[in-house]
């Protein structure tokens, strides 16, 4: 009956002290853990990326009238004229000071804008995306 009774206290101690396999346990619950928070900072890096802004998408018509280009919003977005720079030959062109719409104002649909040059290879440059618009 001694011999029972150590068998049992002996087993009963060992679990407590045994320390095999601990270290291939926290080894994986460490990679795990260590996975779990490199896609967390992952994850806020790319969803905290702001989009890129919208280009307006317009219609718009130019003509040259003369000494200068009138240039229509024929359809689409209304356009904030300071978000728009107007270029021909590489200089910047300024607003003619006849035209309906200034600089200050919103380029919408069916109004016109006069620009003081007659060179047909006019762009128009929309700021904050740097796209063409024409």
């Amino acid at each position: 009956m001694k011999s029972g009774k150590v068998d049992r206290q002996y087993s009963k101690n060992s679990i407590c002290n045994d320390r095999r396999g601990v270290s291939d346990v926290v080894g994986t619950i460490m990679m795990v853990a260590i996975t779990m928070i490199m896609s967390a900072i992952i994850a806020s890096a790319i969803f905290s990326l702001s989009p890129p802004p919208d280009v307006p998408h317009t219609d718009i018509e130019v003509r040259l009238n003369g000494s200068t280009i009138d240039i229509y919003h024929m359809g689409g977005e209304p356009i904030k004229v300071k978000d728009m720079k107007f270029m021909a030959e590489g200089q910047e062109v300024s607003i003619n000071s006849s035209s309906p719409v200034n600089e200050t104002e919103e380029w919408n649909i069916g109004t016109l804008i006069i620009l003081d040059t007659n060179n047909t290879g006019l762009k128009i440059v929309h700021l904050p995306s740097q796209e063409l618009l024409i």
